[in-house]
């Protein structure tokens, strides 16, 4: 893998970490909506499909990238604690939101920034994911940028209560990755 090849796997990695910043007290942190007269009218979060927990395999095509999880909360909060990010979130649609997502690693000191459109299938139990994701080093210089949609969308599958009597078996809809050798990919 070329050194640009490993930034953008990265950056891909550290971006798409979810899509949900930084500390539960932002991430807890309560959202609304802005309208004004020449808004449309904006469509309820509350009851929303979107509102839930997710396994989130962020990159289908790659099969080392490691699943990560999204908790989206009716008051517009986005919390993805695989990798101590945060967002917020709001319907677009009835059945499709937009969020922005935030988080911060330390090698290289920088923060990701993923911004997204959702759009969640019929049954409301997976959705799929595209958008664009910016890596900022510490000092606001643009590290990296991408885009991801199509074969590289991110794919979503909502958690259910499970009985007990489960053990043993897989978590429904928790994909399939390849450890890379010699460690834990960056998120």
């Amino acid at each position: 893998m070329t050194n640009a090849q490993e930034k953008a796997a990265i950056t891909r990695r550290t971006a798409l970490a979810g899509m949900g910043a930084g500390s539960l007290g932002l991430a807890f942190a309560r959202t609304s909506l802005h309208v004004s007269a020449q808004d449309s009218t904006p469509t309820s979060m509350t009851g929303h499909p979107f509102v839930g927990t997710w396994i989130v395999d962020r990159n289908p095509a790659d099969p080392t990238e490691v699943p990560t999880y999204n908790i989206i909360t009716p008051d517009g909060a986005l919390i993805d604690p695989t990798v101590g990010a945060a967002g917020v979130w709001e319907a677009t649609g009835p059945d499709t939101a937009s969020f922005t997502l935030s988080g911060t690693i330390t090698e290289p000191a920088a923060y990701f920034v993923v911004r997204t459109t959702v759009e969640v299938d019929p049954g409301g139990d997976t959705a799929t994911a595209s958008g664009s994701s910016t890596l900022v080093a510490a000092d606001g210089t643009i590290l990296d940028q991408a885009m991801f949609s199509g074969d590289q969308a991110a794919h979503y599958v909502r958690i259910k209560v499970e009985p007990p009597e489960a053990m043993g078996q897989p978590l429904p809809g928790f994909p399939a990755w390849t450890p890379i050798p010699g460690g834990t990919p960056v998120p």
